[in-house]
């Protein structure tokens, strides 16, 4: 499958590497983070496995293994499904120069997350576990997907100590988020067994914290961004073992 230009519903081959006549071209420096994310997908992929590994050997802390298996149940024994060699997909939205990965789905047009894609997503922004990323994805390659890939919650509702904020999020308490909403910042609800997405309306916030429940839904940030563009990819590995951009 090839690397598509997906704004308006259209699609061009990713051996062109340019959009509708209507749109923007494609920023050469996207096109290059395009080719080279898969091989960071990748690594994540592996990561997940070391993560996994550590936590059943118990080489993690006891305070972040109760919690990752509170929140994550089984989600670490799973392999993270990897849109290489597989019909998984990429969908990415652009703006200028800047862009993220929207969603990591079966099919095109889906906008999800893949099991367990949310549970790897959260843990991926967990600052107690930003040295172990960093070590096993290298500095610059943790930096670079955590800032493109899609940010993650868990609906943790526990009280933080005073002064204290939930990461990325910017509140201390999940009661304030309509403050960050009212800044332009947008959320979605990724139900835990997989359904639909739910977009977060700040007057329907109150009554989702108050009815949880212990089924509790993933909190994801939708992109800012303003999309020129949407591009959709995945990954093969070439004769030599090297993961490239599927082109076929």
């Amino acid at each position: 499958m090839p690397l598509t230009n997906a704004s308006k519903g259209l699609s061009r081959p990713a051996s062109a590497m340019h959009s509708h006549s209507a749109d923007p071209p494609i920023p050469p420096l996207l096109q290059r983070r395009v080719h080279t994310l898969g091989h960071g997908l990748f690594r994540l992929g592996e990561a997940w496995r070391l993560l996994g590994t550590r936590l059943d050997r118990g080489l993690l802390d006891e305070a972040a293994t109760t919690w990752i298996r509170r929140w994550c149940g089984d989600a670490l024994s799973k392999a993270l499904p990897l849109p290489v060699d597989s019909a998984l997909v990429v969908e990415i939205v652009w703006e200028g120069s800047r862009w993220q990965v929207a969603a990591v789905a079966e099919g095109e047009g889906t906008c999800g997350l893949a099991d367990p894609w949310a549970a790897a997503l959260m843990l991926l922004h967990v600052p107690a576990l930003r040295e172990f990323w960093r070590r096993a994805l290298r500095a610059q390659r943790f930096v670079r997907l955590a800032g493109v890939l899609p940010k993650v919650w868990a609906l943790d509702t526990q009280e933080l100590r005073p002064g204290a904020v939930i990461a990325g999020a910017g509140v201390s308490s999940w009661r304030d988020l309509p403050r960050v909403m009212a800044a332009g910042r947008r959320f979605e609800l990724l139900p835990a067994d997989g359904g639909e997405a739910q977009a977060v309306e700040t007057a329907t916030w109150p009554g989702i914290l108050a009815h949880l429940g212990d089924h509790r839904p993933w909190l994801r940030e939708k992109s800012s961004l303003q999309p020129e563009g949407r591009l959709v990819a995945r990954w093969k590995r070439n004769e030599t073992g090297r993961i490239v951009l599927d082109q076929a």
